[in-house]
């Protein structure tokens, strides 16, 4: 299983190869590309060998969906198809396909294999440290108001949509600088909501209301176009589309 540490590329100075987010999302730099190291690339040269898959087979990369824990959720593996929603980066011989809910939580991130005394596997190093500089328990303090702000969204509904925003997927991403300041980055279901007015401005009242928030600002924006495979099971549980 795939693991996670508070590591970045740049400070693990190892050869890697960047899967270019900001070509495709509006807004990212090369900062928020995400980075495979070779070791990496190669254990699943090897793994693929080992398995006996075909070459058309990719790699996905993404989180689980439904309610978020404190550390993201990564997963990894081989998937025989790609869905309309991916994004696809060729990289020599593999192919990584990452889907349009999970690509925000992995800007930065970078993709490792361990080889280790305490063991093998594969490994995703998050880049909060890297970017900000925060000691653990500043980076713990930032965990637990992240948390208090994914429960407040959960308070936010579309009215036509008896299911929370959150599991909705129309939250894209939670910046949160050294001043808990925080920057939602969010969509609605379509161009010509009826609520994509109202919907940022409760998004902001909801997240004003979290304890150690600064300020609040709140950007909409259409791409990627939300479509229903950005919700977590539990919403499309809820729905009957499960």
């Amino acid at each position: 299983m795939a693991e996670s540490t508070n590591i970045g590329p740049m400070a693990l100075e190892l050869p890697t190869r960047s899967l270019p987010v900001s070509h495709f999302i509006e807004g990212a730099t090369s900062e928020d590309d995400i980075f495979v190291t070779e070791r990496a690339l190669e254990a699943l040269r090897e793994l693929r060998q080992l398995n006996h898959l075909p070459e058309h087979y990719v790699v996905r990369i993404g989180i689980r969906t439904g309610p978020m824990p404190r550390r993201v959720p990564y997963t990894l593996g081989f998937d025989a198809s790609v869905r309309p929603e991916d994004y696809e980066f060729p990289v020599d011989d593999l192919r990584f396909v990452v889907d349009a809910r999970s690509i925000f939580y992995l800007m930065g991130v970078t993709l490792d294999y361990t080889d280790g005394p305490s063991g093998r596997g594969f490994l995703f190093r998050e880049p909060t440290a890297r970017r900000s500089g925060k000691p653990a328990d500043a980076a713990a303090s930032e965990d637990a108001l992240r948390t208090g702000i994914i429960e407040a969204l959960k308070t936010c509904y579309d009215p036509e949509i008896p299911v929370n925003i959150w599991d909705l997927g129309l939250i894209y991403r939670i910046d949160i600088d050294p001043h808990n300041n925080v920057h939602i980055t969010m969509t609605v279901t379509a161009p010509a909501c009826p609520v994509a007015d109202l919907l940022p401005r409760q998004v902001e009242d909801a997240v004003r209301q979290v304890p150690g928030v600064g300020n609040v600002t709140v950007e909409l924006t259409f791409e990627p176009p939300w479509h229903m495979g950005m919700m977590s099971e539990a919403a499309r549980l809820q729905l009957g589309l499960l």
